[in-house]
């Protein structure tokens, strides 16, 4: 069996550099992944950036626009980081080996992004009223590259675009329900899900996961 390859280093938590603008998105991330785009307020999103309501609509039209440059940046993380994977000969001698490799770098990019995914978890339980425009500008886009991903591993083997696109659901929901359901698991295991520990154990599981099911 071959060595895992393309193994990226963990990434670093968001930065975010001084400045009411950068103040304002953080706080409003935070906002939107505990309360949803409706029950943020600016007011709330102001206190928490410590400025003057004034200055969020001084950068922003409106909270629709906050919400969507809140959740841009995390877009084109996903994006560079899918951009980053890409089909080789090497991949084709062993897909679920390339699939496991995939895994182990996701659930440490996902880590570090629990407050925008917890934002569209909640968009989509909610059916939000921007979800048609996520779904078109950014959610789409991720989806078409991770079935491409997928099919170029194994779809010539299936004959099944469907197959791929539930192979595609299965994989993505093992990987982001441990973050969405963290907090439950905090008091349940009572450790702390997202500890270095904590993300290794889960790393392995996925790679049981994918060898014992796919």
């Amino acid at each position: 069996m071959k060595a895992l390859s393309k193994q990226l280093p963990r990434p670093a938590a968001p930065a975010y550099a001084a400045g009411p603008r950068t103040e304002i998105l953080h706080s409003a991330r935070s906002l939107f992944a505990e309360k949803g785009f409706e029950g943020a307020s600016t007011q709330e999103i102001a206190d928490r950036a410590g400025v003057n309501k004034r200055l969020v609509f001084y950068y922003f039209n409106n909270k629709e626009e906050l919400y969507l440059a809140a959740l841009e940046d995390f877009f084109g993380k996903v994006e560079k980081f899918l951009d980053n994977f890409c089909v080789t000969p090497d991949d084709l001698d062993d897909p679920w080996l390339s699939l496991i490799r995939f895994s182990d770098n996701f659930i440490y990019f996902a880590s570090r992004y629990e407050e925008p995914i917890r934002i569209l978890m909640r968009e989509i339980m909610n059916r939000g009223k921007l979800l048609p425009l996520l779904t078109e500008r950014y959610i789409k886009p991720i989806f078409t590259a991770g079935e491409n991903y997928l099919g170029n591993l194994v779809g010539a083997r299936s004959g099944n675009g469907r197959e791929v696109q539930h192979l595609l659901l299965s994989f993505g929901g093992a990987n982001l329900l441990y973050f969405m359901v963290a907090p439950l698991l905090e008091r349940l295991w009572e450790v702390d899900p997202t500890s270095k520990e904590a993300l290794e154990e889960r790393k392995r599981e996925l790679r049981r996961f994918i060898v014992r099911t796919l």
